[in-house]
Order: structure tokens, then C-alpha cells, then sequence
């Protein structure tokens, strides 16, 4: 029961105040297609004096929230992650059902970041998994995935 108030509450809030434009939350692993995402951004505010610190936990939600994007259709939220994403980025005709990143080993050096993972994915139903190691840099923004490294995973979502 406090849970059902809790989120009637948070949807009151979200209905009572302005949206944000898209991608003004400061939370940004909330992906767009979040049952929360809407009251997550109606109450945050971004504050221009906070800057993202190059941690090893968000070098990693960087990676997921790529797959995020994917998986909601959403390749506009995808490329806020990438850095340098082909033309043809989000124009497969291949969609992400779902995923899941184990066995992340994540290594941070300065404003560098390599993050090697086991990764299962549904693609149009079909179950593939994948090894790979995928390259960060981090930037005033945050940590930025090197889409050529996800390219590597040879998968129909990250054309070359």
C-alpha cells in the first residue's frame, strides 16, 4: 500500500510540474522508455555546477544505457552515449528485445576506461551472446562508449 502512494504521490508531481526538455535529467540511467521516466525528470533539475567524475560505475552504465536506448527504439538516447556512431547507427532493421552485460571487468586509467563483458542479446527473437571489450573516454559530458569498439560484437544494431 505504500508503494501504490508512494507512486501516485510521484505521478502527482510529474503531472503537477513543467517537463524538462528530453535528456535534461540528471539521471541518466533512466532510459526513455522507463515506466518512471517522466516523474524522474519532472523533479529533477540539472545543476550546471555538478560534473559527472570518471568512475568505474558510471563508465559502466555508459555501456548499459547504449543497450538501453536499443532496446527502447531509441537510438537518439544511444548516441548520447556513443562517441563517433556510423551513419547507418539506428537504422537497422534489427530490433533489441532484450539484454543482459555479465561479467564486466572494468579498468579505468585517468580518462580512459575498458570495460570487457559477456553480452546476451534478443534480436528479432533470436538469441545471440557475444565476448567482447569495449573503450570509453571520458569528456566534459561523461563517459562516451567508442562505438568502432561495439562495432567488433558483429551484431545487425552496430553497423560498421
Amino acid at each position: 500500500m505504500k508503494k501504490l502512494i508512494s507512486l501516485l504521490l510521484l505521478g502527482g508531481l510529474a503531472l503537477a510540474q513543467n517537463q524538462l526538455p528530453a535528456g535534461t535529467s540528471r539521471f541518466v540511467d533512466v532510459p526513455p522508455c522507463h515506466w518512471a521516466r517522466a516523474a524522474v525528470e519532472a523533479i529533477s533539475r540539472p545543476d550546471p555546477n555538478q560534473r559527472p567524475q570518471a568512475s568505474v560505475l558510471l563508465a559502466e552504465n555508459a555501456m548499459r544505457q547504449v543497450f538501453e536506448g536499443l532496446k527502447c527504439n531509441d537510438p537518439t538516447w544511444s548516441e548520447r552515449f556513443l562517441q563517433n556512431p556510423a551513419p547507418g547507427f539506428g537504422r537497422s532493421e534489427v530490433s533489441l528485445g532484450s539484454f543482459e552485460l555479465g561479467g564486466l571487468q572494468t579498468q579505468v586509467s585517468g580518462n580512459q576506461a575498458t570495460i570487457r563483458f559477456q553480452l546476451t542479446a534478443l534480436l528479432n527473437g533470436t538469441a545471440l551472446q557475444r565476448s567482447g571489450a569495449a573503450r570509453l573516454f571520458f569528456a566534459e559530458q561523461g563517459w562516451k562508449v567508442d562505438y568502432a569498439s561495439l562495432a567488433t560484437l558483429n551484431l545487425p544494431v552496430f553497423p560498421r
